[in-house]
């Protein structure tokens, strides 16, 4: 891969070669999304229906030379994913999926070769990091899935304490009856 191929090139040359689309398509895509972002292209070609999401994974794969990983479905550690600020992980797109011999965290990513990360990674953990790469929306619906709370969990507690409040009331009156 050239130094000055763009990303667009790149990806439609891996898939060519992967045998995902012809010569005539890539030729296409290479014009319409020539000064285009990485983000735009990755979602034109899922949304139309040009790649499967593993197809598209296994280019990025192969493209950033890092695992590719979908988060889509994976349940993340609570308490390491916690342990970053949701802007953060929102801005970067990225989320850690786990700690290996308990000096390497796996972060997916969907810029993995952005160096702007992990400085402000550093600030919040001492591990090495390893990245793999996903889609930049998959990953930031997962954080954002992962960092919102549940309706049903917000209701119940408001229902608990509601209860809690009428028994309380209840007890005071027969206190005094």
């Amino acid at each position: 891969m050239e130094s000055q191929q763009t990303f667009v090139e790149a990806i439609t040359d891996i898939l060519i070669k992967n045998n995902v689309i012809s010569h005539e398509e890539a030729q296409a895509m290479k014009a319409q999304f020539y000064d285009r972002s990485k983000e735009a292209f990755d979602d034109f070609l899922l949304s139309e229906g040009l790649v499967s999401k593993t197809d598209l994974l296994n280019a990025l794969s192969q493209y950033y030379k890092v695992a590719a990983f979908d988060v889509i479905g994976y349940f993340f550690d609570h308490f390491l994913v916690t342990r970053f600020p949701k802007d953060l992980l929102r801005q970067f797109a990225i989320i850690p999926v786990e700690v290996e011999d308990e000096n390497i965290l796996i972060m997916v990513a969907s810029h993995p070769d952005n160096e702007d990360m992990l400085p402000l990674i550093g600030d919040y953990v001492s591990y090495d990091v390893q990245f793999m790469v996903g889609l930049r929306q998959d990953i930031l619906d997962s954080i954002d899935e992962f960092y919102d709370e549940a309706i049903t969990v917000v209701d119940e507690d408001t229902d608990l304490q509601e209860e809690h409040e009428e028994e309380r009331e209840v007890h005071e009156i027969e206190e005094f009856d």
